[in-house]
């Protein structure tokens, strides 16, 4: 009897250590497999990086001369209003007090629309 029992004792043991060597290879495989997970993860940061600034250059140019050309014009349309308003100054004063006062408010929205048109641009 006591070979029947040394016999179940070895291979008991030696099936403790084959689970334990499995255990160890998935663990081992786990980690490796987190690791290669994490280097992924960071190539594919690195390649959205790279095309996000492909986007945004082009786009940030673009939106640099939008700016520009916006500023332009807004320099053009103050000297007509300039223009304008130097021509119609003699005018205007003429007007009786309530009808200056209209023409003021009028003076008054329109400076306000043209900054808010360009604080769109900016």
């Amino acid at each position: 009897m006591p070979d029947i029992r040394n016999d179940f004792q070895k291979t008991a043991g030696d099936l403790t250590k084959v689970a334990q060597d499995a255990a160890y290879v998935a663990i081992g495989l786990g980690i490796m497999g987190f690791q290669q997970a994490q280097v992924r993860r960071r190539e594919m940061l690195q390649q959205i990086e790279r095309q996000r600034s492909m986007v945004e250059t082009p786009l940030g140019d673009a939106r640099q001369d939008f700016a520009r050309t916006v500023k332009e014009i807004d320099r053009t349309v103050g000297r007509v209003f300039e223009r304008i308003d130097a021509s119609l100054e003699p005018v205007s004063e003429l007007l009786p007090p309530s009808a200056q006062a209209v023409v003021q408010q009028a003076r008054e929205v329109r400076d306000q629309l043209r900054g808010y048109f360009t604080s769109l641009a900016a």
